[in-house]
Parts: C-alpha cells; structure tokens; sequence
C-alpha cells in the first residue's frame, strides 16, 4: 500500500515554522519580563537592607549618613518605579506575542487535523479496496475449487 501524500505538507510546515516563530518571540519576551522582575525585587531587598543597616546603627548616628542613606533609598524607588512601567509595557507586548503565538498554532492545529482525518480517510479506503481484493481472491477460489469438483 502506498503512503499517504498530504498535498498541504508544505504550508503545513511554514505553519510550524511560524509557530515556532512565535514561540520563541514569547520566550525571549517572557524572559526580559522576568528579569525585570528578578531586578525589581533585588532593588526592594536592597532598601530592605538599607532600612534595616539604619536601624541597627540608629545609636550612633551621623547627619550626613542619614541623609545619603535616605537619598539612596529614594533612587532605589525611583528604579523601582522606573522598572515597574517598563514591565507594564513588556507585559502588554508579552500579550500581543501571545496572541500572534495563540493564532499562528490555532492554524498550525486546524492543518494537523485536516492531515490527519485525511490519512484517516486514506487508510480507510485502501483497507476496503483491500479487503475487496481479498474477498474476490476467496470467491474465484471457491469458485475454482467447485469446478474442479
């Protein structure tokens, strides 16, 4: 029996490739949005240090040191906050990505299935052809055998 020939097998392909495409795009852009994260939460440990380092040396405190710690804390929030909208922007483009990523796959799957039910059909149709050859073999022998008789 032959093999089954799916005629779309090259667009088929093109729409994994774009898929993967946009697979990687998401990846890429999921893994700034995490670092920038990962950056966010640094900078929060390290006011968290700063706070707590003040506290510790509250006894001996000098003016100077007082007002550059709190000026260091200050532009630690101002990273912070400057992180935080740079976030809010790769998260939006993030869910751009993943749409794009969602459309390429939902085409890449409608292919998938219309390959599939027509191997499916394919098969199916040779099985009985198959099996007709089959039955006619059967009843020219039967009938061979009853003649010879």
């Amino acid at each position: 029996m032959k093999r089954f020939q799916f005629r779309l097998e090259k667009l088929l392909d093109l729409r994994k490739f774009r898929e993967r495409e946009w697979e990687l795009k998401l990846a890429e852009i999921t893994g700034q949005c995490l670092l920038i994260k990962k950056k966010i939460a640094e900078l929060k440990q390290e006011i968290y240090r700063c706070m707590l380092e003040r506290k510790q040396t509250e006894k001996s405190v000098n003016m100077d040191d007082l007002h550059l710690n709190e000026l260091y804390v200050q532009r630690l929030e101002q990273n912070i906050d400057a992180l935080s909208e740079e976030l809010e922007r790769k998260e939006e483009e993030r869910k751009k990505i993943h749409a794009e990523y969602m459309e390429a796959a939902k085409k890449r799957k409608v292919l998938d299935k219309l390959k599939e039910k027509r191997s499916e059909e394919y098969y199916h149709i040779h099985k009985l052809e198959e099996f007709k050859k089959l039955d006619e073999i059967n009843n020219s022998a039967l009938i061979r055998s009853k003649i010879t008789n």
